[in-house]
C-alpha cells in the first residue's frame, strides 16, 4: 500500500498543464474581456459551467442582480504650466464629470494613504497619486474623498516606460450596496494613465501649481449575474472550496484566465478521484470581482450561508497564477494554516516559502465566517518588483496588454501542482491539518501592543492572561491532534473512525470560525469589511485605534467618546477569547 506522500505524487503527476493552458488559450481568443453583466461574460460562465459538468460536478449557474460599472476611456488635460492631453481610463464606478470635464489643482500625495495627506490641503484639488497595493485603489479613493478631493487620478506601476493604461474599480465597500452603504458609492471622478506619461505629470506637481482638468465617464447599472457553481458530492460532513473571478478588463490571460484555468484542471483531478476524497468539492467562480468589488462571492456568503457555517472547512483563492517572470510560489494564508503550508509546499515543489499574512483583498469575502483561507501564486523577484514600483501584478496589470504573451507555462505548471496540493491534503486528510498555535501567538501578541498602547484605562490586562491561557490550550490541542491523525492513520477506515474523525473537524472548524473574524475583521461576523481598510494591517483590527486613549486627559469629552467605543471593542474580544478556550476545553475532555 502507497504512503501517502506516494499517493499526493501520483495524483499531481495526473494534472495536465497542457490542459489548463489549452482553457487559457480559448477565454484568451474568444472572450479576453469579460465585464459582468454584459454578453462576453455570460459566454464565459456558460463554458465553465459546461466544463465542470463534464468532469462530473453537479453543475449550474446561480442567477443574482449586481450594481456593475461599464467605464470608458477618459482624458487628462493639462493646462498649466505646459497645454497637452493624456489618455486615461476611467474607473468603474467613478461618479462622471461634466461634458467638458473637471477642472483643478493637482496635488501629488504618493501612495494616497492616510499618512501621505499629513501637512497636505487636498481641499478642492485633484489628487494624483501611485497605483499601488499599499493601499489598494479602493481605499485611496475612500481617503482622497475624506481629504476633500474633487477627483483622483492614479498612476499605473512597471517600467517608467510602461504605456499601459490601468483600468479596475474604485468602489471601497465590499459587495452590492445596502440601505445602510449606498451613501458610501464613490462620489468623485477617477482616472488611470499609463506609467510613462504619469512621472512627467508628477514631476510638475511637485514642481508647483500643475492646472488640469480630468474627463470621467462611467455608468452603474443593476445587471444580472451568471456565475458558475459546481458541487462534487462525496457524502463527507465537510466541504472544500475552489474559487477564482471569471470577469476581468483588457486581455485578462493572467488576471484571471488562468486561475479558471488552473481550477478546471484541479476540478478534473479530483472527480477522477471522487472515492477517496473525505470532503466535499465546491467549486465557484465568482462574478463582479472587478467591476462591482467583489459582489459574486459576497452574494455566495449571504445565500448560502447556512451550509458554509455548518460544513465548509476550507477555501482556496486562485488568482493570477502562470504569470511570466515569476519564480518562486508565495502564499497568504490564515495563521491555522501557515504550518500546514510549509509541509504541503515541501511535498509538492520540494522547497518551501515563509507564509505570510492574509489580507482581505481578492474575493477573501469568507473573513467573517472564519473559514480557515488561501490565496497563492508564483512570485515576481523582489528586485523585479521593485523596478516596477511595486507591480505585485505585472506592468500590464489589468490592461490590454495582459494577453497569452505575458503568462508562462513551466509557472503555470509550478502554480497548478501546488494548488491541487492544498486541495487535496485538505480533501482528503482524516483530521484538519490547522495549527492553531500561530492563531493564539498572535492574539497575544497583538493584545500586549495594544494594552502598551491604551494605557489602563481600557482594563486590557485581564484580557492578556486570557490570551495565555488560549495559548497553552492551543498548544495542548495541537498535540492531540497529531496523536488522533496518526492513529487514525494507522488503523482500520471504519465508520466510527469516520465518525470520531468528523467530530474532532467539527470543533476544529467551530475553533476557526471564532479566532479568524477576531484576528482580521473590524465588522465582526455578519459584515464585510471595507476593501483595504487601513485598520486591517493590524491583527485585532477592532482594537487598532486604542492609541488614542493614551494622550487624552481621563475623563474628558474626547476622552470617553473614544472609551466608549474601545471599550465594547475590548469586550467583544474577550468573549471571543472566552469562547475559544470553552470550546478547546470541551474538546480536550471530550477526548
Amino acid at each position: 500500500m502507497s504512503s501517502a506522500s506516494d499517493r499526493l505524487q501520483q495524483i499531481l503527476d495526473e494534472a495536465s498543464v497542457d490542459a489548463a493552458w489549452e482553457h487559457m488559450e480559448w477565454m484568451s481568443r474568444e472572450v479576453p474581456e469579460r465585464i459582468s453583466g454584459w454578453p462576453a461574460a455570460k459566454r464565459q460562465a456558460d463554458y465553465l459551467t459546461d466544463q465542470l459538468a463534464s468532469y462530473g460536478f453537479s453543475a449550474r449557474q446561480d442567477e443574482f442582480p449586481g450594481l456593475v460599472s461599464y467605464p470608458v476611456p477618459g482624458a487628462l488635460t493639462l493646462i498649466e504650466p505646459e497645454s497637452r492631453t493624456i489618455a486615461a481610463m476611467t474607473f468603474a464606478h467613478s461618479t462622471s464629470t461634466p461634458q467638458h470635464g473637471l477642472e483643478g489643482d493637482l496635488v501629488y500625495v504618493g501612495a494616497g494613504g492616510e499618512r501621505d495627506y499629513e501637512g497636505v490641503d487636498a481641499r478642492g484639488k485633484i489628487v494624483l497619486a501611485e497605483l499601488s497595493y499599499a493601499p489598494p485603489r479602493p481605499e485611496k479613493t475612500r481617503i482622497a474623498t475624506v481629504n476633500g478631493a474633487i477627483g483622483l487620478i492614479l498612476i499605473n506601476w512597471g517600467d517608467d516606460e510602461n504605456p499601459s493604461i490601468p483600468m479596475g474599480t474604485v468602489k471601497s465597500f465590499w459587495g452590492n450596496p445596502t440601505v445602510d452603504n449606498l451613501s458610501q458609492m464613490p462620489n468623485l471622478p477617477a482616472i488611470g494613465i499609463a506609467r510613462d506619461e504619469g512621472i512627467r505629470v508628477r514631476e510638475l506637481a511637485q514642481q508647483g501649481l500643475v492646472r488640469a482638468r480630468i474627463v470621467a465617464r462611467a455608468e452603474r447599472v443593476w445587471r444580472s449575474l451568471h456565475q458558475p457553481f459546481g458541487i462534487l458530492d462525496t457524502g463527507g460532513r465537510h466541504a472544500i472550496l475552489i474559487g477564482d473571478h471569471m470577469d476581468s478588463w483588457g486581455g485578462g490571460a493572467t488576471d484571471n484566465a488562468s486561475g479558471n484555468a488552473v481550477t478546471l484542471e484541479v476540478a478534473r483531478v479530483l472527480a477522477q478521484h471522487r472515492d477517496e476524497l473525505r470532503r466535499d468539492v465546491w467549486v465557484a467562480f465568482w462574478q463582479a470581482h472587478e467591476n462591482g468589488i467583489m459582489e459574486g462571492s459576497t452574494w455566495f456568503v449571504d445565500r448560502y450561508w447556512d451550509e458554509i457555517t455548518r460544513r465548509l472547512a476550507g477555501y482556496i483563492n486562485v488568482d493570477s497564477p502562470g504569470m511570466k517572470y515569476a519564480e518562486r510560489y508565495s502564499a497568504t494564508l490564515s495563521p491555522e494554516l501557515w504550518t500546514f503550508h510549509q509541509d504541503a509546499m515541501k511535498a509538492a515543489l520540494g522547497y518551501a516559502t515563509p507564509p505570510h499574512r492574509l489580507a482581505k483583498t481578492g474575493d477573501q469575502s469568507f473573513f467573517g465566517t472564519g473559514t480557515p483561507a488561501i490565496s497563492g501564486r508564483s512570485s515576481f523577484p523582489e528586485e523585479l518588483v521593485t523596478r516596477w514600483h511595486g507591480g505585485v501584478l505585472g506592468p500590464w496589470y489589468q490592461s490590454a496588454d495582459d494577453t497569452m504573451d505575458v503568462a508562462d507555462k513551466t509557472v503555470l505548471g509550478q502554480d497548478l501542482r501546488m494548488t491541487l496540493t492544498y486541495v487535496w491534503e485538505l480533501a482528503t486528510r482524516p483530521i484538519l491539518p490547522f495549527d492553531f498555535r500561530e492563531s493564539a501567538r498572535l492574539v497575544n501578541e497583538a493584545l500586549r501592543t495594544y494594552q502598551e498602547e491604551a494605557g489602563e484605562s481600557l482594563g486590557l490586562e485581564s484580557v492578556v492572561e486570557m490570551s495565555d491561557t488560549l495559548a497553552a490550550l492551543t498548544s495542548r490541542l495541537f498535540d492531540q491532534a497529531n496523536w488522533f491523525a496518526r492513529h487514525i492513520e494507522t488503523s482500520s477506515d471504519t465508520a466510527d473512525r469516520r465518525t470520531l474523525a468528523n467530530a474532532y473537524n467539527v470543533q476544529q472548524v467551530r475553533l476557526a470560525a471564532i479566532l479568524n473574524p477576531l484576528l482580521t475583521s473590524v465588522v465582526g461576523r455578519y459584515g464585510q469589511d471595507t476593501y483595504g481598510l487601513t485598520a486591517l494591517g493590524r491583527w485585532i483590527p477592532a482594537l487598532a485605534h486604542v492609541g488614542e486613549l493614551k494622550p487624552l486627559e481621563p475623563g474628558s469629552g474626547e476622552h470617553m467618546l473614544w472609551w466608549g467605543k474601545l471599550a465594547r471593542e475590548r469586550n467583544r474580544v474577550a468573549d471571543s477569547i472566552q469562547s475559544a478556550i470553552d470550546l478547546i476545553e470541551e474538546t480536550l475532555d471530550e477526548d
